[in-house]
């Protein structure tokens, strides 16, 4: 039982470290925009909003479409647990600012995830 807990303990505080390296490093923390005028089925303004407790959310024309949690380094962010999509994977992805603007590269991502891979294939522009 004492096992259990400290092993508990440890990663709890290893996850807190990662998530302030992360955050220190200058983590996605924000909100981005992008606009996709095709494929038709993914036309309009995309956002995407990391919050800087891990989680994040998509909205598509406004509306919220989607939910998870991420994880990030100075260079990739990890997407995962969405909810109210098909998506159902992780989602690797490399992660670069420049000024305004953030762009994502896959590195790798689930099957059931193409929608989620084309709209982040976009440069996205801060919000605000």
């Amino acid at each position: 039982m004492r096992k259990n807990l400290t092993l508990t303990l440890a990663a709890a505080v290893a996850s807190l470290a990662f998530s302030s390296i992360a955050l220190a490093a200058g983590g996605p923390a924000g909100s981005y925009t992008t606009t996709v005028k095709s494929p038709a089925e993914l036309k309009g303004k995309w956002a995407i909003t990391f919050a800087q407790g891990g989680s994040y959310k998509v909205a598509w024309n406004g509306e919220t479409v989607a939910r998870g949690t991420y994880r990030s380094t100075p260079t990739t962010v990890t997407l995962s647990f969405e909810r109210g999509s098909s998506c159902k994977g992780v989602g690797v992805y490399a992660w670069k600012r420049s000024g305004k603007t953030v762009s994502f590269a896959k590195r790798s991502e689930a099957a059931s995830c193409p929608a989620r891979a084309a709209v982040l294939s976009r440069t996205f522009t801060r919000a605000g």
